[in-house]
């Protein structure tokens, strides 16, 4: 390395100059002598470290089916943070552009690059919208979510994140909200921390661009052994949607015999979400009673393959389905956690992968793409759980009381998308849908208060793994 770098740059003044260049060491007082004449090269490292630290790069497989899906229907998503106390705007402001500094993927837009693959585009001075609304004590956030959720991102132009922040006499919520072609859940509940320790004060690292989860497990990226003469143009569903959201949260009294339950009867506390809204949205929706339910869990990567806080998309899902069979409630939700078995490992991952490299990779035929991706993602419900906030939720002279989410519209209009978040011992869990049940969720909270108080039984159900949980795993 010392010699190529010499050969590029002639002598160097001082050794540790080199490591500079090659590693992005900050220089002190760096010079280059070449050819008998001195440069100051300051410049040079930092031009590169900056380089390193922009995203730009292909979509991997599952990235590539999200930008794919979003042109067939919205699958934007958010969180929302209730937060007690308040700070002026513009501290929320500069806070936004310490995250955006943060992570490189906050300033990127989608674009076709000569072979006809979307790519993450690094975009120089990309303001990431921030909607301030002054609302009583009482109003309800989750209007907000409403309005975000209806207006699409401009993909081609980015940026692919928007904030609004609802603030209260006392009280601050903070609503994050991104395209999932960048993003999944987890990546939001840390910004969601991000952001809070800058508004707090703090110095947030700079992280690198994150790769997708192909390069991670070395899988090739994609180029097209098939092409088509002339590629159709993509127009995004313009059809204004207008999802629906509404929220609950259980106390921590609660939360906590929920949890204890759970493990008394080998199952999980998403298990039992699962078990409730199965049984709440067939009593609550006729033409479900009898039907074969498929029930669908998005699963976090960043265990699996070892990934840390960046932002990006880091997940699989994985579908259950329930016949008519009328299960009790505890075998429902040990069924439920019985079909994530081996989900949170790498060869599921590297598989799960494979089936979408075979429909959006070795072609740039879009059309295909789209014809096959009209037939995935046709579940009934989807319970996208977070698990629960495992970073400290004071910041200095604001707390984090709760983070509701992930709000998202997963299907094709009918399904329920109920996220599931645990903040300071308390779940909170939300409903979102163009076509909601109503009460659903009360009827959850009914249904789950009401098995916490049975006494335990012996299952005769098999086939239920003992796995430990991990820090993003279902539980």
């Amino acid at each position: 390395m010392f010699h190529i770098a010499r050969l590029l740059f002639g002598k160097m003044c001082m050794t540790d100059q080199l490591l500079s260049i090659l590693f992005c060491i900050p220089a002190r007082q760096f010079c280059i002598q070449f050819k008998g004449k001195r440069f100051n090269a300051a410049p040079v490292i930092l031009t590169q470290c900056k380089m390193k630290r922009q995203q730009n790069r292909t979509l991997g497989a599952f990235e590539k089916a999200f930008w794919l899906l979003d042109q067939i229907d919205s699958k934007d998503f958010a969180l929302a943070a209730d937060i007690s106390g308040t700070e002026p705007i513009e501290k929320w402001q500069n806070a936004i552009k310490m995250v955006q500094k943060r992570h490189p993927n906050l300033s990127v837009r989608v674009v076709m690059d000569e072979l006809s693959r979307p790519t993450l585009q690094h975009v120089e001075n990309l303001v990431i919208p921030l909607r301030v609304v002054h609302a009583g004590q009482d109003y309800r956030w989750e209007q907000e979510v409403e309005k975000e959720l209806s207006e699409r991102f401009d993909t081609e132009n980015g940026p692919l994140l928007r904030v609004v922040l609802v603030q209260k006499p006392q009280n601050t919520v903070l609503i994050v909200a991104a395209n999932h072609t960048v993003a999944d859940g987890t990546s939001l509940n840390f910004l969601v921390r991000d952001i809070l320790l800058a508004v707090s004060g703090k110095e947030l690292a700079l992280m690198s661009p994150q790769v997708s989860n192909d390069e991670t497990l070395d899988i090739p990226e994609d180029f097209p052994a098939q092409t088509v003469d002339q590629l159709p143009e993509l127009k995004m569903k313009t059809d204004i949607v207008k999802p629906l959201v509404s929220s609950i949260r259980f106390s921590e009294n609660l939360t906590q015999h929920m949890l204890e339950k759970a493990r008394q009867e080998n199952t999980t506390v998403h298990g039992a979400i699962c078990a409730a809204v199965l049984l709440a949205s067939r009593k609550l929706r006729a033409e479900w009673n009898e039907t074969r339910m498929e029930l669908v869990s998005p699963i976090c990567t960043r265990t699996a393959l070892d990934l840390d806080d960046n932002f990006g998309l880091n997940i699989t899902t994985q579908s259950v389905f329930f016949e008519q069979q009328h299960l009790s409630f505890w075998d429902l939700a040990r069924v439920a956690k019985a079909g994530l078995d081996g989900t949170n490992s790498p060869e599921y991952v590297t598989g799960y992968l494979s089936f979408f490299r075979d429909i959006v990779f070795g072609h740039n035929d879009m059309q295909q793409m789209l014809d096959a991706l009209k037939q995935a993602f046709n579940h009934h419900v989807m319970v996208t759980n977070l698990v629960k906030v495992r970073y400290k939720t004071d910041f200095g002279t604001l707390k984090l009381e709760s983070l509701y989410g992930p709000m998202v519209r997963s299907g094709k209009g009918m399904e329920q998308t109920i996220g599931a978040l645990t903040t300071n011992g308390s779940l909170g869990l939300t409903n979102t849908s163009d076509n909601p049940i109503p009460g659903l969720l009360v009827e959850m909270e009914k249904i789950l208060r009401e098995a916490c108080q049975e006494n335990s039984e012996a299952s005769s159900f098999q086939n239920v793994s003992s796995g430990k949980n991990k820090s993003c795993s279902l539980a």
